[in-house]
């Protein structure tokens, strides 16, 4: 078929986009407004409703190993479509909700849908549809994860305030349902050849020539398995998860050193910044310079903001706000970096199978995270040793990933 104007991998993109601003932006960004007034009503404890977000990362991390060998098997839409009528019920359920179990319950499916909305799904389908441009073109889809954080955390606020926080429950849940159900089943689709086409990036210029399958090099997992590279790219990605959850502490970090509420809030705000700006600078650094270039600028901002972090307390104001933009983007690499560097690392030929294995050791990161960090906190009483620990990682992370692209030779991608 003759090339479109716009290659249908743009619409691929924008789907993603909307996916993400959901099942992120909703689902877990705004998730944290609606836990005080919760708790509150239920006169239980904030981590006994929480801890079903915890309950929901565990259950990505025992999934997402499989989920490589469910996409291969079904259709993706379906899986999508799916996921995303599992992840809105699941959450305006909760409106209905008079105890903190039920929560959990939801926590376990919202764990199910999430698996395949957020992490096993959009990277696999736009590694097939661009063959260039990755980067950025997954930067800017990633990106609406931050956009759909900062446009429903102010919806949620003021739905809680209007309408109470059982219809805020129900309201987002339809949300969810319409930004992911409709573009699932009419625009997403796994593969270039399901529409007739190339890849973005190899083209053919011939409108009478026929459509081939792109033949991937790399790996197969059982080998990618036996390498030093699979491991270290475990460490990285499982660490970097942990790292992220830092960002959940810099609100009671900044009032921790006297600053008020106020700066606190604003504090979160240029993490928000910095993560959405973040996915499109990695992204573009990604493609124009390649992985090294997006790993240094990733981790190295991520490591700085920690350390500008760690002497706000003498740099004022400035040091919150840098050092929070900064960590940002450091944030930012947790789901942007991992796919780059897989794809980098075994290549394309058993990507869908790697990248959801290696990807579990993310979520499990991220569930354990604020807990281990909390826990740090309370029996040091500052964030003091919070931050020590948290540049330690970065050394480590940036040690594993940038180690871990040397077996390339020795893996013969």
């Amino acid at each position: 078929m003759a090339n479109p104007r716009v290659h249908y991998a743009w619409f691929i993109m924008a789907a993603g986009a909307a996916i993400y601003a959901a099942s992120v932006g909703i689902i877990v960004s705004s998730a944290s407004i609606l836990y005080r007034a919760v708790a509150k009503d239920f006169g239980v404890g904030l981590s006994s409703i929480s801890l079903y977000t915890t309950i929901m990362y565990l259950v990505i991390t025992v999934l997402l190993p499989f989920a490589g060998k469910i996409l291969q098997r079904f259709d993706a839409r379906f899986v999508l479509a799916i996921a995303g009528v599992l992840d809105a019920g699941a959450f305006a359920l909760m409106g209905t909700y008079h105890t903190a179990f039920p929560f959990y319950l939801s926590g376990v499916v919202l764990g199910v849908a999430s698996t395949f909305l957020i992490y096993g799904t959009i990277p696999l389908v736009m590694n097939n549809w661009f063959k260039t441009r990755i980067g950025l073109s997954l930067g800017i889809a990633m990106a609406f994860m931050g956009i759909g954080g900062v446009i429903f955390s102010q919806v949620t606020g003021h739905l809680i305030g209007s309408i109470g926080w059982r219809m805020t429950y129900v309201t987002l849940g339809v949300i969810v349902a319409v930004l992911t159900i409709p573009v699932s089943l009419l625009v997403m689709r796994a593969k270039p050849e399901d529409k007739g086409m190339q890849p973005y990036g190899i083209e053919t210029v011939d409108a009478n020539a026929p459509v081939v399958a792109v033949v991937e090099t790399g790996v197969m997992r059982a080998q990618a398995k036996n390498s030093p590279a699979f491991y270290l790219v475990i460490i990285f990605t499982g660490l970097l998860g942990l790292a992220a959850t830092v960002s959940f502490h810099i609100p009671n970090f900044a009032q921790s050193i006297g600053f008020s509420a106020t700066v606190a809030a604003t504090g979160v705000t240029c993490v928000t910044i910095g993560q959405t700006g973040g996915k499109f600078l990695l992204g573009a650094v990604n493609d124009k310079f390649g992985v090294r270039a997006a790993l240094i600028t990733g981790i190295g901002g991520g490591l700085i903001g920690v350390i500008i972090l760690l002497s706000a307390q003498s740099t004022g104001l400035a040091g919150v706000y840098v050092g929070a933009l900064l960590f940002g983007i450091g944030f930012s690499g947790s789901t942007l970096l991992p796919p780059v560097v897989i794809r980098d690392v075994f290549g394309g030929r058993d990507y869908a199978s790697i990248y959801t294995t290696i990807m579990s050791a993310s979520t499990l990161g991220l569930a354990f995270g604020t807990t281990i960090f909390s826990v740090i906190y309370d029996r040091s009483g500052s964030y003091y040793l919070v931050f020590i620990v948290e540049i330690i990682i970065f050394a480590v992370v940036a040690a594993s990933s940038l180690l871990s692209l040397r077996w390339k030779r020795i893996l013969n991608i």
